[in-house]
């Protein structure tokens, strides 16, 4: 299918360039690896969590994929809605293990008092404003390569929001994570040996969703900026940012959950979605 019409006040293509196979080969081989740890991971942890990472990773398996069909004919429609949806939401994915774990991380310091909310709303808030970029954004790139020009712009535009709403969120989790690390800081028994939690667990929760957050609100300020410059601006007209500020970044939030391990400091009975009001109550029992 041919790329839509042009208009004076809009040049959109699908690709300025011919997406290069070997980058797209080599993410796929790093991004299968990863997948294999993220599963022998989680068969040894059994937590769910990692079942989220093990989904995003896949999906970037599957965008890097549909980039080997674009090498081969880049005016092509379905290969294009493929590697920009599936790359626009995987990461979705590692965003929403970050949200779920700051409740876990809240429970497990036993913080419920000095949080602003609940732990199982935090993972209500985040997840839920997590789906509804999900949403967004998935419906923005499949009408971006349609033939119609009034589709590719309003494609655009529903990306653009999508990201605006993911990068949002991400700088209010940020801030709320802070907040409660501030919180628990003045709480004396937080520094306690005789809490019934584990602070030293949970400090390195903390400063490893600081972490990993950081690097994902990285390529959420990069897709922003890459879609609001235009199709026609620098960063979507060159390969190269693309791996740069999207597959490595999320290469080594993959690494840095394999390496560092966050889900182990969380008992098991908290590494379900739904299970956390549960793990809350079963710990406020174990400290009475």
């Amino acid at each position: 299918m041919a790329n839509p019409p042009k208009s004076p006040s809009f040049d959109w293509e699908m690709f300025r360039y011919v997406p290069s196979l070997a980058g797209a080969i080599i993410a796929i081989i790093v991004f299968v690896i990863m997948t294999c740890l993220q599963v022998w991971q989680w068969t040894r942890t059994r937590n769910h969590l990692v079942i989220y990472v093990i989904i995003g990773t896949l999906s970037e398996i599957g965008g890097y994929g549909a980039r080997i069909g674009s090498h081969f004919d880049n005016a092509s429609w379905a290969p294009f809605i493929i590697q920009g949806t599936m790359l626009l939401v995987g990461p979705l994915f590692y965003a929403a293990t970050i949200y779920m774990m700051l409740g876990r991380t809240i429970i497990l310091a036993q913080g419920e008092d000095v949080s602003l909310i609940k732990p199982k709303w935090y993972t209500r808030v985040f997840v839920g404003a997590d789906i509804s970029t999900l949403v967004i954004q998935g419906l923005g790139a499949s009408i971006m390569g349609t033939k119609k020009l009034e589709l590719a712009i309003a494609g655009e535009k529903i990306v653009i929001a999508g990201l605006a709403l993911q990068t949002a969120t991400f700088v209010f989790f940020l801030v709320a994570s802070v907040d409660f690390h501030i919180r628990m800081n003045r709480k004396a028994s937080f520094a306690s040996n005789g809490s019934t939690g584990n602070p030293a667990d949970s400090i390195r929760m903390l400063w490893i969703l600081y972490v990993i957050s950081s690097l994902i609100l990285v390529r959420c300020i990069f897709r922003l900026i890459e879609y609001s410059t235009g199709n026609a601006g620098y960063l979507i007209s060159n390969e190269w940012t693309l791996y740069v500020f999207d597959a490595v970044p999320m290469f080594i939030v993959l690494v840095l959950l394999l390496v560092l391990q966050p889900t182990k400091y969380i008992p098991r009975k908290l590494s379900g979605f739904s299970e956390i009001e549960g793990g809350a109550s079963e710990l406020r029992t174990q400290a009475a």
